[in-house]
């Protein structure tokens, strides 16, 4: 008895030592790497102490060898995978690696300085746990026995569980994983869906991988400012005719020569949908190929171009950790979110937080800025300061719902926030300069039976705002939109495109044609709606299931 309780100790010591070596690699990448950020929790320890537990028990010596290879293997994917795309791996890309071999080689090989960090501290690693591994001290660990049978059939049951569950929810890498878990649930979702799809062809949503646009100039000398707001329904902009008037600021420019706005349309109904389509011009569903090549990714785009790119977000950290594997994040020379002010991973900033940005912005050359808000986000009281409470149940309607209230001075508070973020950029710059505002996707707001958004059947949640304002002399681009009233999310990336020097797809931004916006799964297998145009240029919304 007293011999198994010294070799159950002695487990526990490999185990802990080596749930040590796997975090001190993760942690010390995330401290390296711009993008990644310390995260280690006590829960995401103990799992990985139990995952090393069971491994370390298994009977055969060389068992335990080649499973911490390849579990070393895969994270080395996964570092050095993140130094090039700024990412973890997607489930589609073990696909694409062997589908695509030959392309993913050549990209490969012209980049082998980013594998250096991700090899050196593979190597670390694998010595590190061959050494605690010593054959003459195997006989000190307890080792159960049919536990490989266990770790055969948990192999086998991750897959079968995502394919007997049959989400219409894809699986999105999420960067506050550690690589382990990512790669676990990543295969499980290969084998259990993304495979099966694949080989029985009933998927059909991926969409041919379009190249990058032809460069037309050079290194415009321009700033590009891409505004994105968050679960802003226009239908309560006073811009758009609202009879509350939330947004003095928009509606005092509605007549300037340089201000352009459209009745937008979003590509998606949740912020991991809308927001990756909208920064790598997808047109509809099943864009992962595309954003997966960064052909159109507007940061690479931006970046490749001369520009100087900026990524600041008030929204928190783990609320950003799923959008952040589509943002092409290598081509971001500057990111911050809202746990840089509010120290905490789930806590966003106020929208303040971007106007004090703009002071670490280096005007000096061509810029591209792109800001994410959080206002109007629920619970939408708080997502503004308590002096922006303009609007009470005293100054409205009797019927007006107390959350319609909040919303009405959260879309006040985004205007204010507008205002500020052009006089405080005029101030600090004369180049021509170019603001983009739109907003994710929209809100089901005064509704007392549904609010919020990420279902397509409601109509509201993809009504979105759309603007262009120039200022310091900017050339207008108003001869580039048609009279149609609507735009498309697409559409929209294709004026930051122009913008950015690269050519147009129309003659006219806003062109009538059939728009398609995206339920909670960015590859489309949650759903998609297609939404056309009659001629009195009225919605026709179908559901494509």
């Amino acid at each position: 008895m007293n011999q198994i309780f010294s070799k159950l100790l002695y487990n526990l010591f490999l185990a802990f030592c080596i749930t040590i070596l796997f975090v001190m690699i993760e942690q010390s990448y995330r401290m390296y790497n711009d993008i990644l950020m310390f995260n280690l929790t006590l829960r995401s320890f103990f799992e990985q102490f139990m995952i090393h537990l069971f491994i370390i028990s298994i009977v055969s010596r060389r068992a335990v060898l080649i499973v911490y290879f390849i579990l070393a293997l895969l994270v080395w994917f996964q570092l050095a995978h993140f130094a090039y795309f700024g990412t973890w791996i997607f489930p589609l890309e073990y696909y694409l690696f062997f589908t695509k071999f030959q392309e993913t080689y050549d990209t490969f090989r012209t980049v082998l300085t980013i594998a250096i960090v991700p090899t050196v501290l593979f190597i670390l690693l694998i010595l590190s746990i061959h050494f605690l591994l010593k054959k003459r001290h195997d006989d000190n660990r307890l080792k159960v026995k049919f536990l490989s049978l266990f770790l055969i059939a948990f192999i086998i049951f991750v897959p079968l569980r995502v394919y007997v569950k049959d989400s219409k929810k894809g699986h999105r890498p999420n960067v506050e994983y550690y690589p382990i878990k990512n790669s676990i649930v990543n295969l499980g979702y290969l084998f259990g869906n993304i495979l099966p799809k694949k080989i029985s062809g009933h998927s059909g949503l991926e969409q041919p991988i379009t190249p990058t646009p032809e460069l037309l100039v050079k290194t415009p000398n321009i700033n590009v400012v891409m505004i994105m707001g968050e679960s802003l329904n226009r239908n309560f902009m006073s811009l758009y005719g609202y009879n509350v008037k939330t947004t003095p600021f928009l509606d005092s420019l509605k007549d300037n020569e340089h201000f352009i706005y459209k009745q937008g349309i979003a590509s998606g109904v949740v912020t991991d949908v809308a927001v990756p389509s909208f920064f790598n011009i997808i047109k509809r569903p099943d864009g992962v190929p595309q954003i997966i090549s960064t052909n159109t990714c507007l940061f690479k785009m931006a970046k490749n171009n001369g520009f100087q790119t900026y990524f600041y977000s008030s929204q928190a950290q783990d609320q950003l950790a799923q959008l952040k594997s589509y943002m092409c994040t290598k081509w971001i020379d500057n990111y911050k979110d809202g746990t840089t002010v509010t120290h905490s991973i789930d806590t966003p900033a106020l929208d303040q937080f971007l106007i004090d940005q703009i002071d670490t912005i280096d005007f000096s050359k061509p810029t591209f800025l792109a800001l994410q808000q959080r206002a109007s986000h629920t619970p939408f009281i708080d997502t503004f300061p308590k002096e922006f409470e303009l609007f009470t149940k005293q100054n409205n309607e009797e019927s007006v719902l107390q959350n319609t209230i909040d919303y009405q001075n959260s879309i006040h508070y985004t205007d204010y926030i507008l205002s500020q973020l052009i006089k405080k950029i005029e101030d600090k710059t004369d180049r021509p300069t170019y603001f983009i505002f739109t907003s994710d996707h929209a809100s089901n707001v005064g509704d007392p039976n549904r609010n919020g958004h990420g279902r397509l059947d409601y109509d509201a949640i993809y009504q979105v705002p759309f603007f262009v304002y120039g200022i310091n002399n900017a050339k207008s681009i108003k001869k580039k939109f048609s009279e149609f009233p609507y735009i498309s999310h697409y559409q929209m990336g294709n004026v930051v495109s122009h913008l950015l020097g690269y050519k147009e797809a129309y003659n006219h931004f806003n062109k009538k044609e059939d728009y398609f916006v995206c339920d909670s799964d960015i590859s489309g297998l949650s759903g998609i709606l297609k939404l056309s145009f009659d001629e009195e240029n009225k919605q026709i919304p179908t559901l494509i299931k």
